[in-house]
């Protein structure tokens, strides 16, 4: 099934380190919706975004890290907007951990606005292939769960402090 929304989903790799060194966290930014687009005939409601990101790779040095640091939820403009968003991670599953993008009240995307999600990843992650899951419904039919993959791109990465 197709999903209704549009989604983007970038990688920025952490800089590189020396052997001896920590190695650094990437950034994954999910970005869903899409500003200054014309606005939908149908406007979409959402009350649930999940993305699945594949589990971290086998180097024995990051086995311990987490998948994810720290996320980051930007707020939003008014109640249409889904009011506020949370980041739920799921780690029971061993081969990937989910993220649920949930909002406190269904937000209806109209193509005027977009929301993107910031979420620090394990330096052991190196996939760009992630699954979207979306709880979505177009105008006011019955709220349907919808599923693709999609493949991140890969920004540049940021220099590490100190480093040119």
């Amino acid at each position: 099934m197709n999903l209704l929304l549009p989604y983007r989903v970038d990688i920025t790799p952490g800089p590189a380190t020396t052997d001896d060194a920590p190695p650094r966290y990437h950034q994954l930014r999910l970005t869903v919706g899409e500003e200054g687009q014309a606005r939908a005939e149908q406007p979409v409601r959402c009350t649930r975004i999940a993305v699945r990101v594949p589990a971290l790779t086998s180097d024995p040095r990051l086995a311990r890290q987490p998948l994810a640091i720290s996320t980051t939820v930007p707020s939003v403009r008014s109640s249409a907007q889904g009011q506020e968003w949370w980041i739920v991670p799921d780690t029971t599953d061993p081969a990937a951990t989910v993220f649920a993008c949930v909002p406190d009240q269904p937000a209806q995307f109209d193509g005027t606005w977009a929301i993107s999600f910031l979420i620090d990843m394990d330096p052991g992650f190196e996939s760009t292939d992630v699954e979207i899951t979306e709880e979505t419904a177009a105008d006011n039919g019955p709220v349907m769960s919808r599923s693709s993959r999609l493949v991140a791109s890969v920004l540049l990465a940021v220099p590490a402090e100190g480093q040119e």
